[in-house]
């Protein structure tokens, strides 16, 4: 399919909250990482983002930062998943979900897990994970890692990108979507140990930040099959980082339609193609 400006796109990494919390918590990382937000990290300010960018699909992404929050966490997920909202289901690593769990969330549009080991304070290729990732994979369902550091989080960091390779060459039947282009300010060892391999990049945070020459080398040396245009908003603005990828020179148009759109309509099951409505 060739890339026209009204083919959908999709913004695979995004963060909001319930709106009780939502001012709260954006403060809060405001204050702790030391960058801007572009939209209130509610729903409602998700979806006039997206409407301004010209973002049709969004995905939310949920941390449980302890095990007891994840029933809530996928109770309130359920609640906001709506035409133009998806979801990605939340675990901790202290009380991982069984078989069945994860089978009856796939029945419910769960397609896959977020997992930030710095937050959830375990390293990414710990071998005692293995079992997990191997149950994830045997559902036919992947994990969007947060990767390299996290502004104002102390080191070390959980998940580095040799860490992540690692992980990918124990558990190959795993499918790893790695934030961040690999990491941020980790762009060295991602090109040494990610760039090529058989996992997803995904584009948050870093796009517009990272030198120029690491992003023409990551976006054309990695499979364009394995890239996903993401935004990390509300820590970008959603616009600002869609075009900012449209109007890369040394993109082809078929390349940027599978980055802003089948990449991830392939992960998330809408293979259809059909645009999903946020208004």
């Amino acid at each position: 399919m060739a890339y026209r400006n009204h083919t959908v796109k999709i913004d695979f990494h995004t963060h909001i909250y319930p709106d009780r919390v939502a001012l709260q918590t954006v403060s809060a990382v405001r204050q702790r990482a030391g960058i801007d937000a572009y939209a209130d990290g509610t729903l409602e300010g998700l979806k006039r983002s997206m409407i301004k960018a010209g973002i049709d699909i969004s995905v939310v992404a949920a941390v449980a930062t302890k095990p007891e929050q994840v029933a809530s966490i996928h109770r309130w997920l359920k609640s906001i998943r709506q035409p133009g909202i998806e979801v990605l289901a939340a675990m901790h690593p202290a009380d991982p979900l069984n078989s069945e769990q994860m089978k009856m969330l796939k029945r419910q549009g769960f397609r896959g897990f977020k997992f930030h080991p710095d937050y959830q304070d375990f390293f990414v290729d710990d071998p005692e994970m293995y079992p997990l990732y191997e149950a994830i994979a045997a559902e036919g369902m992947f994990i969007l890692f947060h990767a390299g550091m996290d502004r104002g989080l102390p080191h070390p960091v959980h998940a580095t990108p040799k860490r992540l390779a690692a992980v990918s060459k124990a558990v190959p039947e795993l499918c790893i979507v790695a934030a961040h282009l690999g990491g941020e300010d980790a762009y060295e060892e991602t090109a040494e140990h990610l760039l090529g391999r058989n996992l997803y990049l995904d584009t948050s945070f870093v796009l517009r930040n990272m030198p120029d020459t690491f992003r023409e080398r990551f976006l054309k040396e990695h499979p364009s099959e394995r890239l996903l245009f993401a935004s990390d908003s509300p820590w970008t603005d959603q616009g600002i980082e869609l075009q900012f990828l449209l109007q890369l020179p040394f993109l082809t148009e078929s390349d940027k339609e599978k980055i802003c759109f089948s990449n991830a309509a392939r992960l998330l099951g809408l293979e259809d193609g059909k645009k999903r409505d946020i208004r």
